[in-house]
C-alpha cells in the first residue's frame, strides 16, 4: 500500500470518487456541500437525488471537469423497468453525465435472472452511450448471490458493477473478493458503503476497484488524510 500511495497524487484519488448526497435525509445544504467538496478537490461526478439534480448543475456551472451523476431505481431496485428507463430519460435530459441504477434485488434473489438482465438492458438503452453503473446491494446478497449478480452486470453490457446504494450497509474486502473471482477485470468497480478513511481506499484501489461513492463528509476527510500524509 505504501509502494501504491507514493505512486499517487491527490488528483488521483479526486479522480476516483464520486462524492453524493443521496440519503432520504440529505437536504440543500447537503447538496451544496458535496458541490463544494468537488470544486474544491477535483472530485470526478456529484451525485444528488433528482429532485435536487436542478440545483447541483446550477451549481457546478463552468466546472466541466466535474459531471453531475444521477440515480435510478433508489434504493430497493424494485421498481418496474419501464419506470426506471423513464426515470433513466429524465435524468439524461436534466444534464446527468453519469447513471447508477439499482438491479431488482428482489428479482434476483428470486432466481428470475432473465427478468434482470432485461431490467438493466432497458435502463441502459436509454442512457447509452453514457456510462451505466449498476448496483447489486452485497449487504443484501449471500456469496453465490454475488458471484451471480456480478456476472449477470458483466453481461448486460453495463460499464461498471458497483456494490451498493450506500443504504444496506457497508461493502467490505470479502464482497470485493467475490466480485473479483466472478468476473476479474473484464468489467469495472465502484464501492459504495462504508469507505471512511483513506487506508480502505487505497486497499480497495489495490484490489481492482476503479470508482467510489462517497459522502462529501467522509470524502473531504480522505482528501485531507492523504494531504497530511504528502
Amino acid at each position: 500500500m505504501k509502494t501504491q500511495e507514493a505512486n499517487l497524487r491527490l488528483r488521483d484519488i479526486a479522480r476516483s470518487i464520486d462524492v453524493s448526497a443521496v440519503r432520504a435525509q440529505s437536504t440543500l445544504g447537503n447538496v451544496e456541500a458535496a458541490v463544494e467538496a468537488a470544486k474544491k478537490y477535483g472530485f470526478i461526478c456529484v451525485f444528488a437525488m433528482p429532485s435536487f439534480l436542478h440545483r447541483a448543475k446550477a451549481m457546478l456551472d463552468g466546472r466541466n471537469d466535474i459531471g453531475l451523476g444521477g440515480i435510478v431505481g433508489f434504493p430497493s431496485g424494485g421498481d418496474t423497468s419501464a419506470t426506471k428507463a423513464f426515470e433513466a430519460s429524465e435524468l439524461v435530459d436534466s444534464g446527468c453525465a453519469e447513471i447508477d441504477m439499482v438491479m431488482n434485488i428482489g428479482k434476483l434473489k428470486s432466481g428470475l435472472y432473465g427478468e434482470v438482465m432485461a431490467d438493466i438492458k432497458a435502463v441502459k438503452e436509454r442512457v447509452a452511450p453514457l456510462p451505466l453503473k449498476v448496483i447489486i446491494e452485497v449487504c443484501l446478497l449471500d456469496d453465490n448471490q454475488i458471484t451471480d449478480a456480478s456476472k449477470i452486470v458483466l453481461d448486460s453490457g453495463a460499464d461498471y458493477l458497483k456494490t451498493g446504494t450506500g443504504w444496506a450497509g457497508a461493502t467490505n474486502f470479502g464482497h470485493l473478493e467475490r466480485i473479483f473471482s466472478a468476473v476479474g477485470d473484464a468489467i469495472k468497480v465502484k464501492v459504495a458503503g462504508g469507505v471512511r478513511d483513506l487506508d480502505t481506499l487505497l486497499k480497495m484501489r489495490g484490489m481492482g476497484v476503479s470508482r467510489f461513492g462517497i459522502g462529501a463528509g467522509s470524502a473531504v476527510k480522505i482528501m485531507e488524510e492523504f494531504e497530511s500524509r504528502h
